[in-house]
């Protein structure tokens, strides 16, 4: 397995890991707030693990407004003395490691696009793009065996497609936004299922490729949750993205000590 897909980190005892995603820097549906009142998120904690789609950083629309924004939040992070931890998500497939690995495996943090082979199959990109991303699934025969090709599958299939946006030419906000959620039909359907389906797809994926972990932090999905599979916990950390609503979950000692809204912290 290649040491950059998964970051292994062991924190001293009594250290906390924050973990949040799906900030989505730059793009025009994002509601994080402006970079300085961000501060809160930052207080009493020694790391920030971001769980993918921290900012917009593939070829768009929003790349380069994205790009600034990561890197002003890294030096946040730094002038806070909190280390900042970034894993890869769909929207950011540039990041290099994809999963955190915590006090040796009991505890793993990925964005989640890797529970779907297609990654987000209620995407534009991928309803757009069904045979390529269909030839490049075949591409990865052992994906569902072998850890690091579901990985790099997962890598690939963020990077095979533009985003596409079904809305260019609508100067109209509430018809943007009707296009955004529901067009085309498949589109709504999928997200409904995806957060049904998602938290026992999640458990799924953990018994193939980590069956001894005890925790799971994620997000891709921007619906929070909570669950329970016998000792396994499973939890998502939302978005702060529209229609959404950002949580967090807090880390130490090998347990998860807090899960909560954002909003908490201020």
């Amino acid at each position: 397995m290649k040491g950059t897909l998964i970051h292994h980190l062991n924190p001293a005892p009594g250290e906390i890991v924050r973990v949040i995603s799906d900030l989505h820097l730059g793009h025009e549906r994002c509601e994080a707030p402006a970079m300085a009142e961000l501060a809160p998120l930052l207080k009493g904690i020694q790391y920030l693990i971001v769980a993918g789609d921290m900012a917009e950083t593939r070829t768009c629309e929003w790349q380069a407004r994205g790009l600034a924004l990561r890197q002003e939040f890294r030096e946040l992070c730094r002038s806070h003395g909190v280390r900042l931890i970034e894993l890869a998500g769909n929207h950011d497939p540039d990041v290099i490691p994809m999963v955190a690995s915590l006090w040796e495996g009991q505890t793993i943090i990925m964005h989640g696009h890797a529970i779907f082979k297609e990654v987000a199959p209620w995407s534009w990109e991928y309803l757009r793009n069904k045979s390529a991303c269909r030839k490049l699934i075949e591409q990865y025969p052992e994906a569902d065996t072998i850890l690091e090709h579901r990985l790099e599958l997962s890598r690939a299939m963020s990077q095979l497609t533009a985003p596409i946006m079904r809305r260019e030419g609508i100067s109209n906000p509430l018809l943007r936004g009707f296009m955004h959620c529901f067009w085309p039909p498949q589109r709504p359907i999928g997200i409904v299922w995806g957060w049904i389906v998602s938290a026992h797809k999640a458990n799924s994926f953990m018994n193939r490729y980590f069956p001894q972990s005890k925790n799971l932090i994620l997000g891709h999905f921007h619906r929070s949750g909570r669950w329970q599979f016998g000792s396994r916990t499973i939890a998502n950390t939302g978005a702060w993205f529209c229609h959404a609503t950002p949580y967090f979950a807090d880390l130490q000692d090998g347990k998860l000590i807090r899960y909560a809204k954002y909003s908490t912290l201020n």
